[in-house]
């Protein structure tokens, strides 16, 4: 008896040394991105919301953008009243990065907790969360659009998490014991479809692709009550985009361009050009960091039998079914980008959407594919799990590798340059009329794009960036000197 027991305290210590490994790792890589919101710094148009609800307040402010710059009502709510800058200086900047960047931690961790309920433990759910938040970091194109430019973190980056909101909800509704549980769960629901809708165009068109093909598929299955509750969502986010479309100053930007008939045919004309789409598609998905979204359910195949255990009656679908829904939203977005850019690019910060839709979407299709009766594969063997963990950990520590670079390295000597030019633009605000401000290019340092991705000022005061930081401030204008050799960037 007590070999036995001493045997099992052994395998006990053990299984909590591990744990504790794991975790420390985890946080050993999570850890430099949130030390960086700590330098981080105001980015294009970050300045320029919060002078516009500092010099018209809030209600004028909401208004001019709807109805002079676009319909978007709850990124101009959130760009302007929730902006930091719009109620302290830059240094507030950062709460606000390391608070959205928590949630999207928080959002994939109760998005695992709500789907698999008690098929995987929380310490196994929290590792998860971690590391598809360090898989996302390092598939996506340009970090610092994602963790750190808060204009496009509001867009864009906490839109996605609006769209996770959704279907998560929608399968805790169907869940959930009492009608009140059921009555909130459902207006989280709609929360989450009205929030995406006034919003990002690019994600509200994912989740309304995302919304027709489950309201498809109840209805193929002769599911009325599911095929009502996924039309009421799709309605909900419908007509919030329609509000975002009709805005004043959308329809006034488009009126030139689809003047009567002739003028769509031109423009859809000018629109379609398949090799852009065909460029486009393939710069986003022939990168290495797709394949690794496309092998890592293999790494979790040992989860199959516990998860599909509890995985939602309406899930169980044919894999190429949602792999076909999948890649129809990546087109969808692929055709939205090339309408607005007219060219065969994506916006890195549109990429960063399209690959967070992908990383999460495979997972749920492959989850969905699964069989009724799952068993302990026998395929792939350890070795080939093991040999896509190694390439998943190596590819993720390029990043971390350089975030910690920018930390210890870059970022200290960046944010101090950068508040010697705040300083001067504070101590010259409104001394004199017509203050123009000359400023030195940032030196020495290197930019590793995480935080740090090698911008600066134009040396051209009437750069819009430029007037916009120099009315923020109140000076005239501001400029980098033209003269002096920019050894940063």
């Amino acid at each position: 008896m007590r070999q036995a027991a001493a045997v099992s305290l052994q395998g006990m210590d053990k299984r909590s040394l591990s744990q504790l490994f794991l975790v420390a790792a985890l946080l050993f890589a999570l850890l430099p991105f949130a030390l960086l919101c700590r330098f981080n710094q105001p980015y294009l148009d970050d300045f320029a919301w919060a002078t516009l609800f500092r010099t018209r307040g809030f209600w004028p402010a909401q208004s001019y953008l709807y109805h002079h710059i676009n319909g978007r009502f709850v990124t101009a709510f959130l760009l302007t009243a929730g902006n930091p800058l719009s109620y302290g200086g830059p240094q507030t900047l950062g709460l606000a990065n390391l608070a959205i960047n928590a949630l999207t931690l928080g959002s994939l961790w109760f998005g695992l907790r709500s789907l698999l309920q008690r098929a995987v433990r929380p310490f196994v759910a929290l590792l998860l969360a971690g590391g598809l938040f360090l898989f996302f970091i390092a598939v996506i194109p340009d970090i610092h659009s994602s963790l750190y430019w808060f204009a496009s973190q509001v867009t864009h980056h906490l839109t996605s998490l609006f769209l996770l909101l959704a279907p998560v909800s929608v399968a805790r509704f169907h869940r959930a014991g009492p009608r009140a549980a059921k009555t909130g769960w459902l207006g989280l629901a709609a929360a989450g479809a009205f929030l995406t809708g006034g919003s990002s165009e690019l994600v509200t068109l994912l989740l309304g692709w995302l919304l027709l093909a489950a309201c498809g598929v109840s209805v193929a299955r002769r599911e009325g009550y599911h095929a009502s509750v996924w039309a009421g969502l799709l309605v909900v986010l419908a007509g919030t985009a329609v509000f975002v479309v009709i805005a004043p100053s959308n329809v006034e930007r488009l009126r030139p361009a689809m003047a009567g008939a002739t003028g769509i045919a031109a423009k859809l004309a000018q629109f379609w050009q398949p090799h852009w789409l065909g460029k486009a598609l393939l710069r986003l998905l022939l990168t290495p960091g797709v394949a690794l979204i496309v092998a890592c359910p293999l790494l979790l195949s040992p989860l199959a039998p516990a998860v599909v255990a509890v995985r939602p009656r309406g899930l169980q679908l044919p894999l190429v079914f949602s792999a076909g829904v999948l890649l129809g939203g990546v087109l969808l977005g692929a055709l939205l980008m090339q309408l607005e850019v007219m060219g065969p690019d994506i916006a890195s910060r549109c990429a960063n959407v399209l690959l967070w839709w992908l990383l999460l979407g495979w997972l749920v299709a492959c989850w969905a594919a699964l069989p009724a009766a799952a068993t302990p594969p026998k395929w792939p063997n350890r070795v080939v799990r093991y040999g896509i963990g190694a390439l998943l950990l190596a590819f993720i520590a390029a990043p971390v590798r350089r975030a910690w670079r920018e930390v210890l390295v870059e970022a200290p000597s960046w944010n101090r340059q950068c508040w010697q030019r705040y300083t001067l633009l504070q101590r010259l605000a409104g001394t004199t009329p017509h203050v123009k401000v000359q400023v030195p290019p940032i030196r020495d340092v290197v930019p590793h794009y995480v935080l740090i991705r090698g911008y600066d000022i134009a040396n051209g005061y009437n750069s819009p960036y430029n007037r916009d930081m120099a009315a923020y401030f109140g000076v005239d204008s501001v400029r980098v000197d033209p003269k002096a050799r920019n050894a940063a960037f």
